[in-house]
C-alpha cells in the first residue's frame, strides 16, 4: 500500500457526538417523540441526552456526515493522521467524548472550542427494531473564519491534497466555504471536492452553491439532491432522468468552470451515475443479502470516503466508484457508522 502523509484529505463539517442507547417507550414520551422520528431537539428535549447517559447504558460514536466520510476514508488508508478533519464542537464532556473517538481511529481533529454553546449531539434512541433520531447543533453551525485563518490551521488547506466541503457545512459557514473553494479549487496538485448533503440545502443555500460552482472539481449527492439541485438551476425542461440532469449538471459545471469536472450521483442500490470526460457512465451496485442490512443511513457517506480514499492513491474513477461501493457495503451491515477493528480488505 502507498505511504501517506499528514493531511492527504482535509475535510470540513458538522460534527456531532452520536450517542446510541436503548431505551423505553416511557423515556420516548417524556421527552414527546416518536419510536421512529427524525427531529431536531427543542428546548424540553435538549436535557435528554444527560438523562440518557444517567438512565441507560449510552455508546459514542463521532458523528456527522463530514466526519463519517473521513473516518472511513482514513480506515482505508490506514496511516495515522492522513486524514484532517474540522468542524466546532464545545467545551465540554461531550467534546472531549468525540474528539477522542475521532483520535482514536487516527483522524487528525482540528476542532474549534466554542466557549458557549454545547458540543452537537444526536440521541439514537433504539426500541424494539426501532431508532428514533433527535439532533442538536448547537456549536456544531458555529465554525468560524477566525479559526479557519489561524496559520496552524490553515497550513492543514495548504498541504491538502483533497479538500472535502459539505453543503451542511457551506450553508452553516458560507464565508468559510467561500475561501475554502477558492484558495483551493483550480490549483494544480489539489482535488475541491463539494457534496450537495440534502434536497433542503439545494433550495436555502443555491446562491452560495453558485459562488463555488467554478471551483468544484468533483461533486458528490444522491438522486434526490441532483433534482433538487435541477430545480433551483432551472434546467432544461426535458431532464426527465437522473442521468439527464447529471449529464446537464456536468455541462454546467465544465461550462463555469472552463475546464473538465466529476460528477457522482449515487441512487442506493441502483446504479451510481458518473459524469466524467464530457460523458456519462453508469457502475452498478454489488448487492448487499437484505439479511446482512442493519442500517443504510450512513451509505452516501461511506460511499464518499471510499472513494475520496481511492483517490488520495492516485486511482482512476472507476477505481474510485468501486471502493466506494464497497465501503458503502461494509457500513450498512451495522448500526451507524461504525469502524471495524480490523484493516480493510479491499487494498489488494
Amino acid at each position: 500500500m502507498d505511504v501517506f502523509r499528514q493531511d492527504v484529505i482535509v475535510s470540513f463539517g458538522i460534527p456531532l457526538l452520536d450517542m446510541s442507547a436503548t431505551v423505553d417507550t416511557q423515556f420516548l414520551n417524556k421527552y414527546k417523540l416518536g419510536a421512529n422520528d427524525s427531529v431536531q431537539a427543542n428546548k424540553f428535549q435538549s436535557a435528554l441526552y444527560d438523562d440518557a447517559v444517567n438512565t441507560y447504558e449510552v455508546t459514542y460514536v463521532a458523528g456527522g456526515a463530514a466526519q463519517n466520510t473521513i473516518r472511513v476514508a482514513q480506515w482505508l488508508l490506514g496511516a495515522p493522521k492522513a486524514t484532517t478533519l474540522f468542524g466546532c464542537i464545545g467545551k465540554d464532556k461531550f467534546g472531549d467524548i468525540l474528539q477522542g473517538k475521532a483520535e482514536q481511529e487516527g483522524v487528525c481533529v482540528c476542532y474549534e472550542r466554542h466557549k458557549e454553546l454545547a458540543t452537537g449531539r444526536c440521541a439514537v434512541l433504539i426500541t424494539d427494531n426501532n431508532r428514533c433520531l433527535c439532533a442538536e447543533f448547537a456549536a456544531a453551525k458555529a465554525y468560524s473564519m477566525n479559526h479557519l485563518q489561524q496559520p496552524e490551521n490553515w497550513q492543514h488547506i495548504v498541504q491538502a491534497q483533497i479538500l472535502y466541503v459539505t453543503g451542511y457545512f457551506l450553508h452553516s459557514s458560507p464565508d468559510c466555504g467561500k475561501l475554502l473553494a477558492e484558495s483551493s479549487g483550480n490549483k494544480e496538485g489539489k482535488k475541491f471536492c463539494f457534496n450537495l448533503s440534502a434536497p433542503y440545502i439545494c433550495l436555502e443555500a443555491m446562491d452560495r452553491i453558485k459562488e463555488i460552482f467554478p471551483y468544484i472539481d468533483i461533486l458528490f449527492g444522491n438522486e434526490a439532491e441532483v433534482k433538487a439541485l435541477e430545480k433551483e438551476l432551472q434546467l432544461k425542461n426535458d431532464c426527465n432522468t437522473t442521468q439527464e440532469i447529471v449529464f446537464q449538471v456536468g455541462q454546467l459545471l465544465e461550462k463555469q468552470r472552463g475546464k473538465p469536472c466529476t460528477v457522482v450521483i449515487t441512487q442506493g442500490n441502483k446504479s451510481t451515475v458518473l459524469y466524467h470526460d464530457s460523458k456519462l457512465t453508469e457502475y452498478p451496485v454489488v448487492a448487499v443479502p437484505p439479511a446482512c442490512i442493519v442500517d443504510t443511513c450512513g451509505a452516501g457517506d461511506a460511499f464518499v470516503g471510499g472513494f475520496l480514499a481511492k483517490l488520495a492513491c492516485g486511482k482512476d474513477i472507476a477505481e474510485c466508484i468501486r471502493c466506494g461501493h464497497y465501503a458503502a457495503g461494509k457500513m450498512i451491515q451495522c448500526q451507524g457508522i461504525q469502524i471495524p477493528k480490523e484493516k480493510a480488505d479491499f487494498w489488494t
